[in-house]
């Protein structure tokens, strides 16, 4: 490759090959100083009970978000949002995923308004993470987060590895919601565990 260059600047003059091998050092130098660090990116779709598409796609097209859902404890209607977390673990911590600090970074938790989610500050491993995505109900008297089946159903962790200066893939995640948001079912937000 340098020869080539060589020849482009013995046709069009010493300046401009002075000038961009500079800034082809400089843009080497400033490479060579990023922190070893990853992107790591995830995409989710919520389905009701039927597997029928709510969000990104579906029934939540026109208002485009999870906000502001209709559910209900006991006979109280309450609304909420539906937001979505992500954890990234180290699987070889002594402590394990649920110790906070087994997690690589703290977890990163998206709002209602949106189906995707990027972490641009990962830290590199050679070694894989537990990629755990939980469901987070945000409701106005306090977040309910220990949602467990048959409330809503998210996909169990994943293992990959992050490398340096590439992005990380997760896929999409499909998350469960028990009810027919069709019908206008409400959720029973104490079947999430949300007393």
């Amino acid at each position: 490759m340098r020869d080539r260059l060589d020849r482009f600047f013995d046709r069009f003059g010493g300046r401009v090959r002075a000038s961009l091998w500079s800034a082809i050092v400089a843009s080497g130098a400033s490479a060579c100083s990023l922190e070893d660090t990853g992107v790591v990116e995830l995409n989710w779709s919520v389905v009701d009970r039927d597997g029928k598409a709510i969000f990104p796609a579906g029934q939540f097209m026109a208002s485009g978000d999870t906000c502001d859902l209709a559910g209900r404890r006991g006979d109280a209607r309450i609304r909420y949002d539906l937001e979505i977390e992500l954890g990234i673990c180290d699987p070889s911590c002594a402590a394990g995923c649920t110790a906070d600090e087994c997690q690589i970074v703290p977890p990163n938790r998206s709002p209602c308004t949106v189906a995707r989610a990027t972490d641009r500050d990962v830290p590199a491993s050679a070694d894989p993470y537990l990629f755990t995505v939980r469901a987070v109900i945000a409701a106005p008297d306090g977040d309910c987060t220990e949602l467990v089946p048959p409330c809503i159903a998210t996909p169990g962790p994943r293992e990959r590895t992050v490398s340096r200066g590439l992005v990380t893939d997760l896929q999409v995640f499909q998350i469960i919601v028990d009810t027919d948001i069709g019908a206008g079912d409400p959720l029973d937000l104490e079947a999430c565990g949300c007393a």
